[in-house]
Formats: C-alpha cells, structure tokens, sequence
C-alpha cells in the first residue's frame, strides 16, 4: 500500500490508527509516520477540498438527507464538472421516474451525486448522454451512461451491495414483483400522470385504486417487507393526496375508500430512508400548478 496514492490515503491512516491503539509503545513511530503521510499528501487534500467546493453548487452528494437539492440545468448551460470517482445521477427532484433511481440508492446506503435538469429545455451536454433525454440516467466512472428507470434501478441493486439486496434472488419471485409493478401501472400511474398532464378524467384512477387496494394482501406489495416493487410504485403514491389537494371536486384521494393503501402508505412513510427521499405536501402542490399553467418548475422550494 502507497500512502502517495489518493486511494490509498485513508487506509493507511485507518491502519496507523489502529495500530497506535493495539501497540502504545510505538506512539513516537506512529506519529512521525502519521506526520509524513500528512506532508506528502497534502498537495492532494487541497485539490479534493477545491474539487468538491467546485461542485458543490451543482451536485449534491447523499448524506443522509434529500438528496438533489440543487436547481435544474437548462439548455445553454455549462456543463457542471463530474467527480470521477463517484455514481453521478441526472435527476429531476419531482420526477417520479427519477425517484425510483434515488430510492433504490437511498435505501442501500450507496452514495451518489445529482445533477438535476430542467426536462423542458434540456441542455445540449446531457442529450449527448442520453439521446431520448430522460431522467433518471446514471453515469458511473469509465462506463457509458444508462437510462430508463426500471433498467436502471435493477442495476443499482445488483450492481452496488450497499446496506441490503431489495430485488429477490429468486428468478420468478423476482419476475413476480416486475409483474405487479406492470400491473399497478397500468391501473394507478398511468392514469394519475395523464389526468396530471393531459387533464384526462379521474375515473380510470379512481377504479384502478380500487383494484389495486384489492391487490395488496400482505403489509407490502412484495409481501411481509418493504421489496422492489413497492419502491418502484411509491412515487406515483406519493403524490395522490398533493394531486387530489391541487385538483378540482373531480378528484379526491378518500383514505377510506382505499384502507390497504392507506395502510401501505403510512408504512412506507415510516422508513427513514424513504421519507428522506420526499418533499412536502405543499411542493407537490406547487409543482403540479407549476405543470397545470404551463410553467413546469423544478426548482419549487429551493427560489
């Protein structure tokens, strides 16, 4: 082990420290070794304290918080610099699709950084990344970007250990929960997102929710615990009561016509990890008139 090499760096003072804990009589060797690594590293530290400070108007990195707190890039801007060494994701704070991508992350434990773009002038820089310019896309150091939010959301889990595994080892456990997510969509957010944008009638949601309360048997749509298929249809969910609270009398999100989901929805509201990926009921309801009167903004809450 190099401790000149950056990657390096924090191993070696992790191994000095312990060291000095198990062997006291060696503190004088450990200091000055400590002190070495120190000088000849600190040509580094001041570059990655330079680096992150560049950065951090355009990124942010997850740390435990809502993550993408940052005001979308539009057509026209300069492109911010990506941390090489770190999972970066295109996001949009209050796109649905997107969130899928942050969840997934967000509940492994897996840092990553955001830069979030304005889907309505999209710049020139990100529709290189990504042809079709969606969100989410992810980009990982030495790998070409990837897109579409259920793509990429397997591959975040398999692709990075984190804290726990959501997707099933089981093949067709696994093909089960993609099922239910095709099925709920088809009833509740598709229908949600076209009276959102297309202000289509509510009744297709509203009998979808009705079908969809009938579905759920168990505390979670992938059984006894919170699995994927829950993390992919909660951000469609999330947003009801803010819709129906933005809507005319043609919609109301009525808790007691749908008891299960109610149920399913407090539960999931209650791990940390996903109540830290939402926002308030009110940015919801600022968004959805943002989209309504034409104005699409996706920087609500941050002005």
């Amino acid at each position: 082990m190099d401790p000149r090499e950056p990657g390096h760096f924090k191993p070696f003072i992790c191994c000095l420290i312990l060291r000095s804990l198990n062997f006291r009589r060696e503190e004088t060797i450990i200091f000055s070794l400590l002190q070495a690594a120190f000088l000849s590293n600190i040509k580094i530290l001041i570059q990655q304290v330079l680096f992150n400070s560049s950065t951090s108007r355009s990124a942010f990195r997850m740390v435990g918080q809502i993550p993408g707190e940052s005001k979308d890039f539009k057509a026209g801007s300069e492109m911010p610099k990506i941390n090489e060494n770190a999972l970066t994701v295109y996001s949009m704070r209050f796109c649905p699709y997107a969130e899928r991508a942050r969840l997934v992350l967000n509940v492994k434990h897996v840092p990553y950084d955001v830069i979030n773009i304005d889907l309505k002038s999209k710049p020139e820089w990100f529709l290189k990344r990504n042809p079709l310019g969606k969100v989410p896309t992810i980009e990982e150091p030495g790998k070409r970007p990837l897109f579409e939010s259920l793509i990429v959301a397997e591959y975040l889990d398999d692709q990075y250990k984190g804290d726990k595994k959501i997707l099933p080892a089981d093949h067709h456990e696994r093909a089960l929960q993609k099922v239910m997510i095709e099925l709920v969509t088809q009833k509740v957010n598709t229908p949600l997102m076209a009276m959102v944008y297309k202000n289509e009638s509510a009744d297709k949601l509203l009998k979808g929710l009705e079908e969809v309360d009938q579905m759920l048997t168990g505390d979670f749509f992938a059984g006894k615990t919170m699995g994927f298929v829950d993390l992919m249809v909660w951000p469609w969910f999330e947003r009801l009561e803010s819709i129906a609270e933005g809507s005319s009398e043609a919609f109301k999100f009525e808790e007691s016509r749908y008891p299960k989901i109610k149920a399913w929805m407090d539960r999931m509201l209650a791990d940390p990890d996903v109540k830290a990926t939402t926002y308030s009921k009110d940015d919801f309801v600022a968004f959805s008139k943002s989209v309504k009167e034409g104005k699409q903004n996706g920087n609500i809450g941050l002005e």
